[in-house]
């Protein structure tokens, strides 16, 4: 294996991070306009509706069988009733990152399995938070679709180093965590922290995110943090990893690890019975979405 300068590596990764460009204008006027106290469903409405990118993810996420609502949702304004702001911010606010990500050029590794599995992670995180009663948390849906955006940094700005992580993946089908500390000394969810944070991402989703793989460690939001570490080995174990070759993980013994230990005794009624119906329940939502929310980003 070729024996890279982690620690250089790793201090131009920092400053290349810090000369990124801030989320679009359009992004920027329509969060200013969430965060006024006077705002009408009737200026956002006005707003989404001259934007059909947007619109069209608003009225997917109204109608995706993870939120069960029971009628089809075919207005903006409906959508807005069902959703509420905050859901509406997030919505806003994935959009603006899949759109400054979709300009870079294909990479090595495939951007449709890395953004499906974002989507399908949202999707499950939202319906973990409801399953589990971690009630009124609107970051859930943004957590769980851009918790892997450090992979697409790494991609764009170190390329080469990063065609090491895939390869040490693709050979010894390690973990992206445990290729990217060999190659570069730090991982996507630090990459991705740093960036949502110059962002002025809200805190709760930059910790969600930066403890997506332990949220032992979260000592602030551990329930919304516990919901996508589980939603992100849920979506892998539904068949919807970000890359073919990345370390398998096996039910039965995910169920009896400590991790699994950590999440009962935070008040998560989890077991083996549990996960197995988890992931039966959850396959079905995912094929009744291969034409919804899966086509989220086409």
């Amino acid at each position: 294996m070729v024996m890279y300068a982690i620690n250089n590596n790793r201090d131009n990764l920092i400053e290349k991070i810090e000369t990124l460009p801030t989320l679009p204008i359009f992004s920027q006027k329509i969060m200013q306009l969430l965060s006024e106290d006077n705002v009408s469903n009737k200026d956002l409405v006005d707003i989404i509706e001259k934007d059909q990118t947007l619109a069209v993810m608003v009225l997917r996420m109204a109608n995706s069988s993870f939120y069960g609502f029971l009628s089809k949702v075919s207005s903006i304004e409906h959508a807005l009733n069902l959703l509420g702001l905050n859901e509406i911010k997030s919505i806003v606010l994935a959009s603006s990152v899949h759109r400054f990500f979709s300009n870079w050029r294909k990479g090595c590794f495939d951007r449709t399995l890395f953004w499906k599995h974002g989507i399908i992670c949202s999707q499950v995180a939202k319906y973990l938070g409801n399953h589990f009663k971690v009630e009124n948390d609107d970051s859930l849906f943004l957590a769980g679709l851009i918790h892997d955006l450090g992979k697409v940094i790494l991609d764009k700005y170190f390329n080469d180093e990063f065609i090491g992580v895939i390869d040490l993946i693709a050979s010894y089908h390690h973990t992206f965590s445990r290729a990217e500390k060999e190659v570069l000394g730090t991982t996507h969810y630090h990459i991705a922290a740093k960036l949502l944070k110059q962002w002025k991402f809200p805190p709760k989703v930059i910790m969600q995110v930066f403890y997506h793989h332990a949220p032992w460690y979260d000592k602030n939001y551990s329930a919304s943090s516990i919901i996508v570490y589980l939603a992100n080995i849920l979506t892998k174990l539904s068949g919807y990893r970000c890359h073919p070759d990345e370390q398998e993980i096996d039910p039965l013994e995910w169920a009896r690890s400590p991790e699994i230990g950590f999440v009962v005794k935070s008040g998560f009624d989890l077991d083996y019975e549990t996960i197995k119906k988890l992931l039966a329940r959850l396959q079905e939502f995912i094929m009744e979405e291969s034409d919804n929310m899966l086509k989220l980003f086409e």
